[in-house]
């Protein structure tokens, strides 16, 4: 499996969770995120997912930081993006995180 394909995946898998398990939704949105965070016009779009799940459920301050996450996007034109991070207000917008296992291998 490609790197590009297990992007689409996750969103897939994120969409199958909606209505369902937002915590879930919001799981696989995440890892799209790092798996798409080196490439601008993935990056800006899980950010406009996570945006739009934030919208889906209430949650005024995950919506407020994809906001301010969104004009970041940029940072993947010039290569600057903490690696590993997964995009949501959970992790600073600045923080490197450990990327999970299973998506090392993608990313290399």
């Amino acid at each position: 499996m490609t790197r590009e394909h297990a992007f689409w995946q996750e969103y897939q898998l994120a969409r199958a969770q909606r209505g369902f398990d937002p915590a879930a939704e919001l799981g696989h949105l995440e890892r799209a995120h790092i798996l798409g965070q080196r490439y601008f016009n993935e990056h800006l779009r899980s950010h406009l997912w996570m945006l739009a799940w934030a919208w889906r459920q209430r949650d005024w301050a995950e919506g407020l930081a994809q906001l301010l996450r969104i004009p970041g996007s940029l940072g993947s034109l010039l290569g600057l993006f903490p690696s590993g991070n997964p995009g949501t207000r959970r992790v600073g917008p600045l923080t490197p995180q450990d990327i999970p296992e299973d998506l090392q291998a993608l990313l290399k």
